[in-house]
Formats: structure tokens, sequence, C-alpha cells
């Protein structure tokens, strides 16, 4: 799970626009930032679902500004952490 979440963190983060907030080791949860990209959370999420993914938790409430939490288990393989990452790239400007 740790490897994947690292595989995770580093594919969102090559992702222009998007920086992984507190990079660094963790198990399975990061926050993903992006401010950089002048979208918010709740539009990257719908455009997300409208692709059939499920984002990252919307941390604006948590005084975070565009960022959300996003976590890897041992369900999601190297695919579907790829696939995540070309939607985003997809939706994003």
């Amino acid at each position: 799970i740790a490897a994947r979440a690292r595989y995770a963190q580093r594919l969102l983060g090559e992702i222009p626009g998007v920086a992984v907030r507190w990079p660094g080791p963790g198990f399975k949860e990061f926050v993903v930032d992006f401010e950089g990209t002048g979208r918010s959370v709740a539009a990257i999420n719908d455009a997300l679902r409208a692709r059939g993914i499920f984002g990252g938790k919307d941390l604006l409430a948590e005084g975070l500004g565009q960022a959300a939490l996003f976590c890897v288990t041992e369900v999601h393989a190297a695919a579907d952490i790829r696939r995540l990452a070309d939607t985003l790239r997809e939706v994003l400007p």
C-alpha cells in the first residue's frame, strides 16, 4: 500500500499545476494541492466522476484551499493509479 501511495504521489505530482503537500513517507493517504490549476476541487471531482473516477476529499472546509485528500489501498492497482493521473491530465487546463 505504501509503495502504491508513493507511486500515486509521484504521478500526480508530475501533472502541471498539481503539487503533493507534505510529500514523503506515509502509508496510504496524502494531500494533493490543485491551486496551481486554477480549478476548484469540486469542479475537478465533478469531471472525474463523469469519467467513472471518485476524486479526493475536498479539504476547502478544513482551511487548506483547493486541496484534496487521496487514499490508495490494496484494491488500487498500478493501472488504476495511472488512469487517475491520465484522466486528471485530461480534465485540467
